[in-house]
């Protein structure tokens, strides 16, 4: 949930796309479960983020209109001063392109190798490398911006 988060910038949203991304990865398992689950999972919920893929589904068509709303997920989080100090940083990443800011969150979030990086961005190994440097570049410079 915290990769989503940081990812879509929502706490609310990153709660029923990652959902929606676990749900995925639960219908279908990768073949080596021990090897690459946790690679699974975070290529699941980068998908359901990418496409805004939500769950439970929202209806579409003219069922929606006779479906009843359900509330939206509600996530509280505790600690103003953590959040206040973690404000540049959330700034800076929300300025990156999605797929820059998912490789610098699996590289430092999820702790992921350059070849799972690359499964869950679905991409070749020297492009997620090529995309970690770039992600890298941008944020330190967008960072260095706004602390000034």
């Amino acid at each position: 949930i915290t990769y989503a988060a940081h990812l879509v910038g929502d706490a609310d949203s990153a709660v029923e796309m990652a959902a929606a991304g676990i749900s995925h990865a639960a219908k279908y398992p990768p073949a080596h479960l021990r090897v690459d689950g946790s690679t699974a999972l975070y290529r699941a919920v980068t998908r359901a983020c990418r496409t805004g893929q939500r769950f439970p589904p929202r209806p579409r068509g003219p069922a929606r209109l006779w479906h009843r709303s359900r509330p939206p997920f509600k996530v509280e989080f505790l600690g103003g001063d953590v959040a206040g100090r973690m404000n540049t940083v959330k700034r800076s990443l929300m300025t990156l392109p999605f797929e820059r800011r998912a490789a610098l969150l699996l590289r430092n979030l999820g702790q992921l190798s350059y070849a799972e990086i690359a499964r869950v961005l679905e991409c070749s190994p020297e492009a997620a490398a090529r995309l970690l440097a770039g992600a890298r570049r941008q944020f330190s410079s967008v960072y260095r911006e706004i602390a000034i």
